[in-house]
């Protein structure tokens, strides 16, 4: 029997442009279904005939024999749905179906309207607060992406395919158009590169570097994509420049100028380390004795008092910089310098007080570093006196037991806390977490080891490491102190100096917590075995032909 309804179904279907998807969706049944009627496998239900036929625009009569009931019917149907979309749209594009559609071109259009409305806003303010981009060419990568999805929402909402093919040719000459602007912002002649650097704490440094005339500039307070402009380098520069975090907040940008050929150098900071009230000057809070710990910074002193700072330093001697040789950066920096041109950067680091009541530092570190283009890693000071006439006495310094009693009872206190490390942190100076199953405590201590000098790695020096000897010199492993001798090796990346080697001695206080090991260095003046017995055996190992205990640890810049 020949199925004239399916096949009348199926030539209006296709007459008023819809899918079979599209006309399932209307009439709430399956697309399945809707095959069915148009092949003859089955025929609509009569719960749906007259939302069918009117769906169709052809009567139920018409519907069921297959065929318009008179001449010239299809012609007027298809004339009076025109008429009908022309006048407001047809019956289906008032359906759920079109709602959607708009739907989803809205939420393709709010892009535009967003970087629109932030591109209105940051030209109004930009003049008064001097906010920009941190990279110049932004905004047209801004643009671009939101046209981009602006025209999807436009080719959603259009049904004819010439139409659309026209929306995709307007929209890429605009993107092309935005490339080519974007591409010369960047290369023109006059174009500033920006220079962008985050600190391992987030914070972001930016200059902008003016090919042209070798001008640098500065910018703080950073917002999302935007910074303000706060200063420029006293000095044209060369484009190639080191940047290097003496601290989470302080960023030393060293770089060679081409107005007298020499090196000089700007320190960006973003932090303070009194009560954020007032201002004070580095050289004052730093009156007073310093020196380093440790064997590989043995010799170096730092001497602050009214005829200058004082460096000490094993090779070189002493040399005093008074106050008026001394430049300072922000409240956390100041630059060392000699006839005019910065020799030394001295930081004050992150775990630096300044007093309340007093102008000098109560407790912390600083940090000391050579300026110089080549890869230089900074030494770190402690204080050991107090400037005379100071209003605050130096505290009673502890004693190796009393210094080894708190070591103990904080990694206790950690591992009590956090028996899996899951929440800790590591830290060059605080502690290294090793999570491993292992039970060997020198290959445990080893991977700890490699784990720090990754910490360190962010002074942007390389460092060969090959452990040369270890031994458990008191506990157990569960709690126990390892000693280490280590060989550094500092190679010359420019091939014309030899590399540098330290033949190092480290001790480390391990304690096993639920599957991870706390590992922490145990500085000088600090007795590591503080109720600890020495090992019923003798535990040492010979590593300095042992390849597993060798590794590389690369600077990052």
């Amino acid at each position: 029997m020949e199925n004239r309804t399916g096949q009348f179904i199926a030539k209006r279907r296709k007459a008023i442009g819809m899918t079979q998807k599209e006309l399932a969706e209307c009439l709430g049944v399956t697309n399945k279904a809707v095959s069915k009627w148009e092949t003859g496998g089955g025929m609509p239900d009569i719960s749906v005939l007259q939302e069918l036929s009117r769906i169709l625009e052809v009567s139920v009569d018409e519907l069921l024999a297959g065929e318009y009931a008179e001449e010239g019917r299809a012609e007027n149907r298809i004339m009076e749905r025109r008429k009908l979309e022309t006048a407001g749209g047809s019956e289906r594009e008032k359906t759920g179906f079109s709602v959607k559609r708009l739907i989803i071109a809205c939420i393709l259009f709010l892009p535009l309207f967003l970087v629109i409305c932030m591109q209105a806003a940051y030209l109004y303010v930009r003049g008064n607060v001097q906010f920009e981009y941190i990279i110049d060419w932004l905004p047209y990568l801004f643009f671009g992406a939101a046209i981009l999805l602006a025209a999807f929402g436009i080719c959603v909402l259009l049904r004819n395919k010439k139409l659309r093919i026209l929306c995709g040719t307007v929209t890429g000459i605009l993107l092309i158009a935005l490339l080519a602007v974007g591409v010369y912002t960047g290369t023109e002649p006059n174009a500033r590169k920006s220079v962008i650097s985050i600190s391992p704490d987030g914070h972001m440094m930016v200059l902008k570097y003016e090919k042209s005339t070798g001008r640098v500039t500065t910018y703080q307070n950073q917002i999302l994509w935007f910074a303000r402009m706060s200063d420029t380098f006293p000095y044209t520069a060369e484009e190639d420049m080191k940047l290097q975090w003496l601290a989470d907040d302080a960023c030393a940008v060293t770089y060679q100028s081409p107005d007298d050929g020499q090196t000089h150098q700007y320190v960006m900071t973003y932090g303070d380390r009194g009560n954020g009230i007032y201002t004070y000057y580095v050289y004052n809070v730093i009156q007073g004795g310093w020196s380093t710990e440790g064997k590989n910074t043995a010799g170096w002193e730092l001497n602050t008092g009214p005829d200058g700072i004082t460096v000490v330093s094993p090779s070189g001697g002493e040399q005093t910089y008074e106050a008026d040789d001394c430049v300072q950066f922000g409240t956390l920096a100041i630059a060392l310098c000699e006839n005019g041109l910065p020799q030394w950067t001295l930081v004050l680091t992150d775990d630096c007080v300044v007093g309340d009541e007093t102008d000098v530092i109560k407790s912390g570190t600083v940090a000391l570093c050579r300026v110089t283009m080549e890869k230089s890693a900074p030494i770190y000071f402690t204080r050991t006196s107090m400037p005379e006439g100071a209003d605050m006495d130096l505290q009673e310094t502890p004693t190796e037991e009393e210094k080894g009693e708190e070591l103990r009872d904080t990694m206790r206190e950690t591992l009590k806390n956090d028996p899996t490390l899951s929440q800790f942190e590591s830290d060059a100076y605080g502690g290294i977490k090793v999570v491993t199953d292992e039970e060997d405590i020198f290959w445990i201590v080893r991977r700890g080891m490699e784990e720090r000098q990754k910490l360190f790695a962010v002074n942007g020096v390389d460092v060969d490491c090959q452990i040369l000897h270890m031994e458990l010199t008191a506990g157990d492993s569960y709690d126990c102190v390892v000693k280490v001798n280590v060989l550094e090796t500092y190679p010359d990346d420019t091939g014309t100096e030899e590399a540098s080697k330290a033949e190092l001695e480290e001790t480390y206080r391990v304690m096993k917590g639920e599957g991870a090991y706390l590992l922490v260095p145990v500085g000088y003046g600090t007795d590591p075995a503080v109720g600890l017995d020495a090992p019923a055996m003798s535990m040492e190992r010979d590593t300095a032909y042992d390849e597993n205990y060798h590794f590389f640890v690369p600077g990052i810049e």
